[in-house]
């Protein structure tokens, strides 16, 4: 009697991948969850801290700090200061060519909250640098940097806000002056005589 044989290709079965589209709606989730004081410590638990990887790096203007256990009591402590939440504008997540790593950038506006009825905004983008683990079914954050202006919290401040725009816009109208001043001082070339010379 003769053998049947699966003359098939042989393939080797995967496990599905994270897409970019589910990588931006849970980057998109773990950032609100992060900036969220409303959040409970709970759900941190649950739902941030198995993504952090154990040497995560934190980074902003002010500070640098390495290690999962600063990193947590960082997170959790941020809960007992002033109020705060994230309105996320766009994000954006891209994955390194082998598919074992990749980026996640979060633009938004972080509102302070101070008091009840009081919001300051301060614009805000976030990086956080991901390696994939569990065959691309989940990742682990290395590094999370914030960036922000410290024009913003200038801008917001009660008393200083005005002086601050004042300032700006006068120094805007002395730097194009002195530039101006530079090419008379130097000779540069007008406009026309650069459309002349270009033909």
């Amino acid at each position: 009697m003769a053998t049947k044989v699966n003359c098939l290709p042989f393939t080797i079965p995967t496990l599905p991948r994270l897409g970019l589209a589910d990588l931006e709606k849970r980057f998109g989730r773990l950032a609100r969850l992060m900036y969220d004081t409303s959040v409970p410590l709970a759900t941190l638990e649950k739902e941030v801290y198995p993504h952090l990887a154990p040497g995560i790096e934190f980074v902003n203007p002010w500070r640098r700090v390495r290690g999962v256990e600063t990193y947590r009591v960082d997170l959790s402590g941020a809960r007992g200061c002033a109020r705060f939440d994230l309105d996320i504008s766009q994000m954006s997540v891209r994955l390194c060519e082998p598919r074992h790593a990749g980026r996640a950038l979060v633009d938004g506006t972080l509102y302070l909250r101070p008091l009840p009825r009081c919001a300051i905004p301060l614009r805000m983008v976030l990086t956080y640098d991901f390696d994939m683990i569990e065959g691309g079914e989940s990742f682990q954050i290395a590094r999370h940097e914030e960036m922000w202006r410290l024009g913003d919290i200038l801008r917001s401040a009660p008393l200083i806000g005005r002086a601050h725009d004042v300032f700006r816009s006068c120094s805007g109208y002395v730097f194009t002056g002195a530039v101006l001043l530079s090419r008379a001082l130097l000779g540069h070339p007008s406009r026309a005589e650069a459309a002349r010379a270009a033909r």
